[in-house]
C-alpha cells in the first residue's frame, strides 16, 4: 500500500476512502460498489480520477472496479439511482443521464428528473420512500405533488418508468425501458 493511501483514524492506520472505495470494486458486484461510490463522489467529493488513479491494473476485478468509478456518479442522490445505473449498464441500455432538469416546449420549468435519456423524450425515476416520509408536509402532499409533475411531464410528451425497490432487483421494467427505447428508434 502506498504511503498516500492511508489515513489515520484515532490509533489506527487505514486505508484512505479512495483506496478503501477501489479495493471494494475489486472485490464486490457493481451493485455493492456503484452506490458506495457514488455516494462518496458527491458528499466527499472524491473525484473519478483520484479513483482511477488508486486503481491496480494487476489486480483480480480490475475491469469491474473500473467499471464501477465509472458507472458511479455524484449526481445520483440516493442508493436507489445508483443502483439504477447498474441496471441500465446490465440491460445495455445506454444515454441515460442523471438529474437533467426538465423544460416543456414553452421552456417552461416541469421538474427534475431522476434520470432523461439524451435523445428520445423518456424519464425514469427512482420513488424511495425517503421522498414521501422526510417531507416536511408529509407523504400525501410529497405524492400530491409527484403526481402533478408526473402529469405535467406526460402532457409535455414524456413517456415515464415510476421504479420503486422491487423493481431493481426483477428484469420487467429494464425489459420494458430497452423495448421503448428499441421501438422509439424503429
Amino acid at each position: 500500500m502506498l504511503p498516500s493511501s492511508r489515513a489515520v483514524i484515532g490509533d489506527f492506520t487505514v486505508t484512505d476512502l479512495p483506496r478503501t472505495l477501489v479495493d471494494i470494486a475489486h472485490d464486490y458486484p457493481l451493485e455493492v460498489s456503484v452506490p458506495m461510490i457514488s455516494e462518496a463522489r458527491r458528499i466527499r467529493g472524491i473525484s473519478e480520477t483520484d479513483l482511477l488513479n488508486h486503481m491496480s491494473t494487476r489486480r483480480r476485478g480490475c475491469r469491474a472496479a473500473r467499471q464501477a468509478v465509472l458507472l458511479s456518479d455524484p449526481r445520483h442522490e440516493s442508493q436507489g439511482e445508483s443502483l439504477c445505473a447498474v441496471k441500465f449498464h446490465r440491460f445495455a441500455i445506454t444515454e441515460m443521464v442523471p438529474q437533467v432538469t426538465v423544460r416543456d416546449h414553452a421552456g417552461n420549468f416541469i421538474g427534475r428528473c431522476d434520470f432523461r435519456h439524451e435523445e428520445l423524450p423518456l424519464i425514469v425515476e427512482f420513488h424511495g420512500l425517503g421522498k414521501y416520509y422526510l417531507n416536511e408536509n408529509g407523504p400525501d402532499s410529497a405524492s400530491k405533488d409527484n403526481h402533478t409533475r408526473h402529469m405535467r411531464l406526460s402532457n409535455a410528451g414524456f413517456t415515464v418508468f415510476n421504479l420503486v425497490w422491487a423493481d431493481l432487483f426483477r428484469r420487467d421494467m429494464f425489459v420494458a425501458i430497452k423495448r421503448h427505447i428499441t421501438e422509439s428508434r424503429a
